[in-house]
């Protein structure tokens, strides 16, 4: 890139404030970090007995609302299963 014309700032004077932003840009991240990482606990601390009631409830309408009944459900259970199983449930109760 072209420099414009006219007074331009010595290399020095540049390196030096990029070098005290920098300073100062870490300085404060740790000084904040501490203070949002306490924030976060506590933050979630307070979610589990929201989030838990929360479950509570959604569970609660999933089984009004979802759940078929009884006579609804249908067995899919394939055919050599069935039979396989029907013939251990009779060879228990025979014995």
């Amino acid at each position: 890139m072209k420099q414009l014309p006219g007074k331009t700032r010595p290399k020095w004077l540049v390196a030096a404030g990029q070098g005290i932003a920098a300073v100062v840009f870490v300085a404060m991240t740790a000084s904040i970090l501490p203070m949002l990482l306490i924030m976060s606990l506590v933050t979630a601390l307070l979610m589990i007995p929201v989030l838990r009631q929360l479950r509570k409830e959604v569970e609660k309408t999933a089984l009004t609302i979802n759940t078929p009944t009884r006579e609804e459900m249908i067995d899919i259970t394939p055919l050599h299963n069935r039979l396989s199983q029907k013939l251990r449930s009779f060879l228990r109760r025979r014995t």
